[in-house]
């Protein structure tokens, strides 16, 4: 289970909850661009699995007219870093879904973008040609998906740096705004729906000891509020708590600035971003919690800024997500 990152390569995105209804709850994520910038929403959980075991591939998108007016065949546009071969971990760039290779491109409207439609789907590749043993044509020229699996039958989607992301601006120098939703991945084990809702809209509570870094326990300890106007009976704040005296760490957040919800077949995940002080010095951090209901116990991992990071099972307490 893992999450999306946000505030890449321009301004940050953030969690709408007005517009139209989207396909799935009551918000979305607004993405706007300006000048040369290309902000992107994108995960890294995917590493490693091979483009023929991806049966599941959609996202969706809302694109106004209003301010975006100059090309109505923009649209976010859906990329990831990619291994022809199946046994490197080295850069070869990037295949891209471009939806206006793909059409129609609906304006004032949610529309779902199926990145594999059967085999159907048109993809480019970020290189100036696709490479060997496929047909080398301009990486600008598109093969549709089932191509791609024939061509190269191994390739995967790079492990390390395993990005998978939407992305708006080509780049766009005249500004652009879209919301997207309902992404979703899936392979013969299952498919991952990730619905971007509005901060405050869902809750999140975990309280309990897991092993430390380096021997012992540490603690664990985390809330999230839910929905604004929702009497809960919980007046904490927002926060997330971690203590590891084996590695001598002490954290508390300060301030929160995202959170993202995913729903795995019945396992909850929330994944909070914000920054913090470890010892009181200041750092970012990013906490990625997974309820596993009455399967297995919930899994904590923390990834702060300083270098410290940590992942497991609670050995005692709890992580509800709802």
């Amino acid at each position: 289970m893992g999450s999306f990152v946000i505030c890449q390569y321009g301004p940050c995105p953030y969690y709408d909850g007005a517009g139209q209804t989207p396909p799935l709850g009551v918000g979305s994520v607004q993405i706007s661009t300006v000048l040369n910038r290309r902000p992107n929403l994108a995960t890294y959980q995917f590493g490693g699995i091979k483009l023929a075991d991806i049966t599941t591939l959609r996202y969706s998108t809302y694109k106004p007219s209003a301010g975006n007016g100059s090309d109505p065949t923009r649209s976010g546009y859906l990329q990831f870093n990619v291994d022809f071969t199946g046994t490197s971990t080295a850069f070869q760039r990037r295949l891209t879904f471009v939806p206006r290779n793909n059409p129609p491109v609906l304006q004032n409207d949610w529309q779902e973008w199926d990145a594999i439609n059967s085999g159907n789907a048109l993809w480019t590749y970020s290189g100036p040609t696709w490479p060997l043993p496929g047909a080398p044509l301009p990486g600008s020229t598109t093969k549709t998906w089932a191509m791609i699996l024939v061509e190269y039958p191994n390739s995967r989607i790079l492990p390390g740096d395993s990005f998978l992301g939407i992305r708006v601006g080509e780049p766009y120098p005249n500004g652009y705004t879209e919301n997207i939703d309902a992404f979703k991945f899936g392979t013969v084990a299952g498919t991952i729906t990730f619905d971007f809702e509005p901060y405050g809209c869902s809750s999140a509570d975990g309280d309990g000891e897991m092993n430390g870094q380096h021997g012992g326990n540490a603690h664990v300890h985390f809330h999230k509020n839910g929905c604004p106007g929702n009497d809960d009976g919980v007046e904490e704040a927002d926060n997330v708590q971690h203590s590891d005296p084996g590695s001598g760490t002490d954290f508390k957040s300060t301030t929160i600035t995202s959170a993202t919800f995913a729903d795995d077949e019945g396992r909850q995940a929330v994944t909070i971003i914000g920054t913090g002080v470890n010892n009181g010095l200041p750092v970012g951090f990013t906490m990625i919690a997974v309820d596993n209901g009455s399967l297995a116990p919930g899994v904590f991992t923390l990834v702060l800024t300083d270098g410290y990071s940590i992942t497991g099972s609670l050995t005692s307490g709890t992580i509800v997500i709802q």
